[in-house]
């Protein structure tokens, strides 16, 4: 029976065009599900309430759009407050894998070719380790090669690693969260205070989002209101139809009698 039902609400769903989502949202089966279970709580009476139905599923969907996108940006504007926090605070130690990995890689493609492959990783390694000579070596073949030194090397590295630190906070991997909860506390800041800094500039964006979900869901209830006020008039209209059918059966069994003693 579930399926049936479901079946019939997708089918008036067609009627009124492909569901109005865009690229990156959630895909088509969660509008059709939304479209299913409006239909099963409106149980629309006619054509008419299918359409008022369609229009209330496809602006709940704009709000819930605008409201994912609100949400959005305020966890992308944290999220980058927390990576320029990342990288004044970042200890060395902490980025330094990275700083290795991409000096090798810039080393092997600059050291001369009769150098063996492995010399740009122990290269690396030693100038990670701030071992004197290897730091030389590596500037001068820096400075040669790129026109770089270790400090453009060592800024990239630390870059790297904040912006991987802020992504993993934001899906909530421990480590990550462990380590920057860590660093919040020692510099008495918090990523609450992080992200309403970043979103002083975007306080009008906000409310224009605001505006627009506010007028979806205007909307929305119209839509909703209008059905009720038409089943309250079909409603009415079906009472006084059955009312009047009454006052004609009474009127007939009142009639009744009188004709047969006049008949008598």
């Amino acid at each position: 029976m579930r399926k049936k039902s479901t079946s019939k609400a997708l089918s008036r769903h067609s009627l009124f065009g492909p569901p109005p989502i865009l690229e990156g949202e959630e895909d088509a089966a969660a509008y059709d599900e939304l479209f299913g279970r409006v239909c099963a709580a409106v149980k629309p009476a006619d054509v008419i309430d299918e359409m008022f139905m369609a229009d209330v599923v496809a602006l709940e969907w704009e709000i819930l759009r605008w409201r994912r996108l609100k949400l959005s940006l305020i966890r992308a504007r944290g999220l980058k407050a927390l990576e320029g926090f990342l990288l004044e605070e970042l200890e060395y130690d902490l980025y330094r894998k990275h700083f290795a990995e991409e000096l090798t890689t810039i080393l092997q493609d600059n050291l001369a070719e009769d150098q063996a492959e492995d010399s740009a990783q122990t290269l690396a390694h030693a100038c990670a380790q701030n071992e004197p000579a290897a730091v030389d070596k590596v500037n001068n073949v820096l400075l040669t090669g790129i026109g770089e030194d270790i400090d453009d090397v060592i800024n990239r590295a630390r870059a790297h690693k904040a912006k991987e630190l802020a992504q993993d906070y934001g899906r909530r991997r421990p480590g990550a969260v462990k380590l920057i909860n860590r660093l919040l506390a020692g510099a008495s800041v918090s990523i609450e205070t992080l992200t309403a800094e970043a979103l002083a500039q975007e306080l009008d964006y906000i409310e224009r989002l605001d505006r627009l979900a506010t007028i979806a869901e205007s909307r929305r209830n119209a839509s909703l209101r209008e059905i009720d006020r038409r089943r309250a008039v079909l409603g009415e209209t079906l009472r006084r139809s059955v009312q009047e059918a009454e006052e004609r059966e009474f009127e007939v069994i009142e009639v009744t009698p009188a004709e047969g003693e006049n008949a008598a």
